[in-house]
């Protein structure tokens, strides 16, 4: 038997694709794909391979599926909840919501999550868990969830060992709560050495859908130790590392105030400005910071909803992609934006900095913002090959019903599927070449079951932090009237 004849797990035949190497030019393509990866793809109608399952292309739109490259799992159950708090605020409510949950509720959240980011198209996220420090079981319970779901997932470990003096009152946690601060910074080197067990019990599992990567909450959050350390860990293990950066003002100017110099230029300094580094927000960067953000590789993880909504600031997204920085999305938790659409947030990427921006050459165009959606945060996953429809990339793909009243008439598929998708024409999602939702159902997931249980983890998990709530009621008190 010759290789064109031999056999395929999956063929989706006579369908029209849409691809970021071909400046999101449209094609009508048969796709070949085995074993988790792309086989081949080839004119319509021209596959001659036996598949065990195919999917007819026709009134279908093929793209690759969604990046989000920044969210949080914690946050997914509290849609709806600290509206009208800005990031100091909002921090602490956060405290209360998810501090000391269960296993139980921590595989849950997650599960939630994963069922709106498939729903949307979206077929890999970074999770920066969790909001407080971890333990294994923690970590146990996450990546249960996600290898339930079949999410292609990286868990950035979230880790600190200095204060966050970025949100706290000037007079501090109450000393009379009779709660300990869930931020109390921790030892560096235990969690180092955490980190680098749960990567090496868990970074590609799942079929190598499963990334763990060490997450830094934020570098003011953190000695040079652990920022470095972080850094060699990742080097050593073949791992990224994930960040928060400068997303409010006050952060820039606590970076000034203790290194003389911007935050991004103290991580040039320490080494830890690299290809490996992605980081979330970026707000409050100049021209300099700009330059060595674009010179060292590093990714710069856009989140514009969740920007907008605490009131944090605008990104410098036209002078990033003008310097040729990499630029991923994310949607951020779910209680910053109350959802996790891709779609949503590519659209504000596109559109928000074209009122301040009066050279219209330098507004991102359709095809930027679709590919911040996709192979830019792949760089962010590491994953160069993640975000395309070609041979030899990760089978995560997206079918679109093109009968719906979104597409129809057909006149711009590039355009319509940035600016007129809200992921309701979803049919068909696939990762790492599992059909997870077929014809817009799931496969393998007990949708119904899941959303059941996770009714009550909210009234739960507050019942158990009621002492906790009580001392951010008084924390944010002092914020509201000392600000």
């Amino acid at each position: 038997m010759s290789a064109q004849d031999s056999g395929c797990g999956l063929l989706i035949r006579d369908v029209l694709a849409l691809d970021p190497d071909s400046h999101w030019s449209m094609t009508r393509v048969d796709v070949e794909i085995h074993d988790g990866k792309i086989l081949a793809v080839l004119p319509g109608g021209s596959s001659t391979r036996r598949a065990l399952k195919v999917i007819d292309g026709t009134h279908r739109l093929l793209a690759p599926g969604f990046v989000n490259a920044h969210t949080h799992s914690p946050a997914n159950v509290l849609k709806g909840l600290g509206d009208g708090a800005d990031h100091r605020e909002f921090m602490w409510l956060n405290q209360a919501d998810t501090a000391n949950r269960s296993a139980d509720e921590i595989r849950l959240s997650a599960l939630v999550g994963a069922i709106e980011h498939l729903r949307n198209g979206t077929t890999a996220v970074i999770d920066h868990f969790p909001e407080q420090g971890f333990g294994p079981d923690d970590v146990d319970a996450l990546v249960e969830a996600y290898q339930t779901a079949g999410l292609r997932t990286c868990i950035g470990l979230r880790i600190f060992d200095a204060p966050y003096d970025d949100i706290l009152p000037a007079a501090g946690f109450p000393a009379d709560a009779g709660v300990e601060n869930p931020l109390t910074p921790l030892d560096a080197q235990a969690q180092l050495d955490l980190v680098e067990d749960l990567a090496r019990k868990y970074d590609r599992a799942a079929n190598g859908l499963i990334r763990i990567f060490p997450a830094p909450s934020n570098p003011l959050r953190c000695n040079n130790h652990l920022l470095q350390g972080a850094s060699d860990l990742a080097r050593r293990l073949n791992l990224g590392v994930h960040t928060h950066l400068l997303e409010t003002r006050i952060q820039s100017r606590l970076a000034f105030d203790r290194y003389g110099q911007s935050m991004v230029a103290q991580l040039q300094d320490l080494d830890v400005l690299d290809e490996r580094l992605s980081c979330a927000h970026v707000i409050w960067v100049d021209q300099a910071d700009i330059a060595l953000l674009a010179d060292c590789g590093t990714t710069v993880v856009h989140n514009p909803e969740s920007n907008l909504k605490i009131g944090a600031g605008f990104a410098p997204i036209a002078a990033m992609l003008a310097a040729g920085v990499n630029i991923g999305v994310g949607t951020d938790g779910a209680n910053t934006n109350d959802n996790l659409g891709m779609h949503e947030a590519l659209r504000l990427a596109a559109i928000l900095p074209r009122p301040n921006e009066p050279d219209r050459r330098r507004w991102p165009t359709v095809q930027q913002a679709l590919t911040m959606g996709t192979l830019g945060g792949a760089r962010a996953f590491l994953e160069p090959m993640l975000g395309r429809i070609a041979a030899g990339a990760p089978a995560d793909c997206v079918l679109y019903d093109l009968t719906t009243p979104t597409w129809t008439p057909l006149n711009d598929a590039p355009a319509q599927l940035l600016f007129s998708e809200s992921g309701a024409s979803v049919s068909t999602v696939i990762v790492g070449g599992q059909v997870l939702i077929d014809n817009r159902k799931f496969v393998s997931l007990d949708v119904d079951a899941i959303l059941r249980e996770a009714r009550d983890v909210v009234r739960s998990v507050r019942h158990r932090n009621s002492a906790l709530a009580k001392a951010v009621q008084r924390i944010t008190h002092d914020l509201l009237h000392h600000a």
